[in-house]
């Protein structure tokens, strides 16, 4: 009796076993698992920072872009009076002159950089570019402040 209901119990057990998958429909669709929804939204997340990364980017290269063809039009409009300027002061100026050139060309170096950076380097060179920028900024202050 003992081996009866052994087999019974197998048998019972087995049924159940193969009872339990074939409980869902033809039609039905599985749902996704716990872990196949994190899964998913992790990638939607990472996917929507590396977008914004991206436009924080561009937007940054466009306003350094237009900071640095300011200074070049300032540049040009200190050169034409510095030739109004006397001897002595035109000597001195046109080496400021030289000083903002080369601190502009600099910045402009420092903005390809950028450029050719990828989406997650920029930011690390996104500090030395603002530095060089107010630089630049504060050089040209300071030439226009010894204009007679």
């Amino acid at each position: 009796m003992t081996a009866g209901k052994m087999v019974l119990t197998l048998w019972a057990t087995g049924t159940l076993l193969t009872i339990t998958p074939w409980t869902a429909t033809a039609g039905d669709q599985p749902q996704p698992s716990a872990t196949d929804k994190m899964v998913r939204d992790t990638k939607d997340a990472v996917e929507a920072t590396k977008q914004y990364t991206i436009q924080q980017k561009e937007a940054f290269q466009k306003a350094i872009q237009n900071e640095l063809n300011e200074m070049q039009v300032k540049i040009a409009d200190l050169q034409k009076k510095t030739s109004a300027a006397s001897v002595e002061a035109r000597a001195e100026m046109q080496k400021a002159i030289q000083d903002l050139e080369k601190q502009k060309d600099e910045a402009r170096k420092k903005l390809d950089e950028v450029n050719a950076s990828t989406s997650s380097a920029w930011s690390k060179l996104k500090d030395g570019m603002n530095t060089a920028v107010a630089d630049l900024k504060k050089s040209y202050k300071e030439a226009v402040s010894k204009l007679p």
